[in-house]
């Protein structure tokens, strides 16, 4: 995998730090900032809006991070964003796959793109993580320091 950390990648940290393990992504990006070795930019968002389409234009690559409350067994997932062909475009918030179509058809260009899924369990108001998901967000940075 290319290296991802350089001053052209973005990482896009999305969630509500008001909603327990939402907030997840929001600790990801903390946890970059406070270790001050990410040479990229890190944007903290509620949702992913369409103006973000022409932010990510302007990376030559970006990972979307987020909380999941799947059930899949891993504590953290990360993957290649990929286009499916099939984008819907909504008032509320837009999917990574989304704002990378619109990259692509809007701006022309179409930077490399990944998703790290953390996983989380608590979802009510408050801005503790749960020790599930403090322990999902360890071995999240632990995957990702491999690659910046």
């Amino acid at each position: 995998m290319k290296n991802l950390n350089t001053k052209n990648t973005m990482i896009f940290g999305i969630g509500n730090s008001a909603r327990q393990d939402d907030g997840l992504a929001w600790a990801f990006l903390d946890e970059l900032s406070k270790q001050n070795k990410f040479k990229g930019k890190l944007h903290y968002r509620y949702q992913l809006n369409i103006e973000d389409a022409e932010t990510v234009s302007n990376a030559e690559q970006v990972i979307f991070v987020d909380a999941f409350a799947g059930k899949q067994t891993e504590s953290c997932v990360f993957e290649e964003c990929k286009l499916n062909g099939e984008i819907t475009y909504t008032t509320h918030a837009l999917e990574p796959e989304a704002i990378m179509a619109l990259c692509k058809n809007v701006y022309n260009v179409n930077p490399k793109a990944y998703v790290l899924k953390i996983k989380g369990k608590a979802w009510e108001l408050g801005e503790e993580l749960s020790s599930e998901a403090k322990k999902n967000l360890n071995e999240a940075i632990n995957l990702v320091s491999e690659f910046i």
